[in-house]
């Protein structure tokens, strides 16, 4: 079988994932005779500058971090034919997610060992600037001896890159996000830190806090709803972790951990049989926001109604409604005396009391205002022109054309009502094309796997046959893009089907890494 060699150095022998960039293949490093993962650019973005810039800041950022609980980065470069690649350590024992998709929920020292590690590592990333973004179980990989490694800084950023930072794209898996990157906001180590909390209620319990049909759905309660307690699913989860858990889960990241290093102290006090310093059980939850939302009002006659209202409590506003008009009374006050006093000095009088009133209001958030029309904007342009009536925004994403992505779809309320100021008005933004999760495919018979494809909105595309150790011939070996991938909607998900165990007598560097141990993951979505 023709060998296929990357840069006249990487031999590719399996393909062990792909992810939104790239593909990763199992390679042997001729040079230094060790096993990689070899990260390369997919073709249809070898030739888009935004991609290339991100995969090669991706190499230097991850490069940057040397860290027995992170994955090394090796090399990076571009190879002959153009394409860019990163080799990577290859780490053989599955990921983080296949663990809990074969054991369920998990024991407590076992999580708490397993949060420490990740937790560690961040705390590295985080003091050298880097935010990772797409922490979940797919990106934690496990050595042979079930330690685990942060992987896949892809669409990692250095936060003191500061146009990068601002950026209001969001990146990252629904399921784990943060509220921040739900609404496009920008993310710091905050951010990090409640998907890890995503991912140790996950180990706790075997589930994720938040279900939904839809990406949009998903990524709508992160923002809105507070998650159960894992207490209440599994009472086995004790009440130390269980707090340590809705820390983390804080809708506000000022109200989550300080950062990483607090955390790992939090655990290891869990871990000895000690309450957590930084973490209490809340007496009633904090993820309620403090601005009242108006009510969602679709401007098409057949849209659905939603419902944004998320109001305070009445004492709460009365006292801040109070302080304020006390403040707009005050500063009246102050601009009659003003006025008196400089009587017979400079020119007329001009302008109205009432109008200067109007803008203190408007300022300081009281009274009632006129909302303007924001639709067709993008959304900063909307954030700010809501601003500037005093009032708040809360943004839904949508699925659009990829032209409308990024622009206001719909607004909660019709454009020259009048509400009161401080509240929040509902935009619908444009999300881009919808995406679905590539299903779980490895195991299947083809004609299975094609079932599911049709039943996700997938399309069946290439079909190849590989020997494979750890597959029975006639099911799937692997896919591309793997099982828990977000994936635009009709995207064809190409499969690599086991014809049985290798030849005897020689290593076969063309066929399909073992699906267990040592080559790659029966799901295939490593190094994503």
């Amino acid at each position: 079988m023709e060998r296929t060699v990357v840069d006249n150095r990487y031999v590719l022998s399996g393909l062990l994932g792909g992810g939104g960039m790239g593909k990763v293949f199992l390679a042997c490093d001729e040079v230094l005779d060790r096993d990689v993962a070899l990260k390369v650019l997919r073709e249809q973005y070898a030739e888009d500058e935004e991609f290339v810039e991100r995969f090669e800041r991706e190499a230097k950022a991850a490069a940057s971090l040397n860290y027995p609980n992170i994955v090394s980065v090796y090399d990076r470069g571009r190879a002959a034919d153009g394409s860019y690649y990163i080799a990577m350590e290859h780490v053989p024992g599955g990921t983080l997610k296949d663990r809990i998709l074969k054991e369920g929920s998990m024991e407590a020292a076992e999580v708490v060992r397993l949060a420490s590690q990740v937790a560690d590592a961040l705390s590295v990333a985080h003091g050298r600037g880097i935010v990772h973004r797409d922490i979940k179980p797919q990106n934690v990989l496990l050595t042979t001896d079930g330690d685990a490694k942060v992987a896949d800084f892809g669409i990692a950023r250095a936060a003191s890159d500061a146009p990068l930072s601002n950026s209001s794209l969001v990146l990252g898996t629904a399921k784990y996000m943060s509220p921040e990157q739900a609404t496009g906001d920008p993310v710091g180590p905050g951010s990090d830190l409640y998907s890890l909390g995503v991912v140790l209620y996950e180990m706790l319990t075997g589930e994720v806090p938040f279900e939904a049909d839809s990406s949009v759905g998903v990524a709508m309660k992160h923002v809105m709803e507070p998650p159960r307690p894992p207490r209440e699913k599994n009472p086995a989860v004790p009440e130390a972790l269980d707090a340590v858990a809705m820390k983390l889960l804080q809708k506000k990241p000022e109200d989550r951990y300080p950062g990483a290093a607090e955390l790992v102290a939090d655990l290891q006090r869990v871990g000895e049989g000690l309450s957590p310093v930084f973490a209490t059980l809340p007496t009633s939850w904090a993820g309620t926001t403090e601005q009242p939302v108006a009510p969602v009002v679709a401007r098409s006659s057949g849209g659905n109604r939603r419902d944004f209202s998320r109001a305070p409590s009445r004492r709460r506003r009365t006292i801040l409604l109070l302080c304020a008009a006390a403040l707009v009374a005050l500063l009246a006050a102050l601009g009659l005396a003003a006025l008196g006093s400089s009587r017979g000095y400079g020119g007329p009088v001009v302008g109205s009391l009432g109008k200067a009133a109007e803008e203190a209001q408007r300022a300081l958030g009281i009274g009632d205002g006129e909302v303007p029309e924001v639709v067709g904007l993008t959304e900063e342009k909307a954030r700010g022109r809501l601003a500037e009536e005093g009032f708040g925004v809360a943004v839904e994403r949508r699925e659009s054309s990829q032209k409308e992505k990024g622009k206001v779809l719909e607004q909660s309320v019709p454009a020259g009502k009048e509400v009161r100021r401080g509240s929040r008005i509902a935009l619908a933004v444009g999300g881009g094309p919808q995406t679905v999760e590539a299903p779980h495919l490895v195991g299947l018979t083809p004609a299975k796997a094609e079932k599911k494809l049709k039943e996700a909105g997938l399309k069946f595309g290439e079909r190849k046959e590989a020997p494979s150790e750890g597959v029975p011939a006639g099911e799937v070996a692997t896919q591309d893009p793997p099982a828990g991938e977000e994936t635009k909607r009709g995207t064809e998900v190409d499969l690599t089907v086991s014809s049985g165990p290798p030849k005897q007598g020689g290593t076969d560097r063309g066929g399909v890494p073992p699906a267990g141990g040592g080559g790659g993951t029966p799901s295939g979505d490593q190094y994503r």
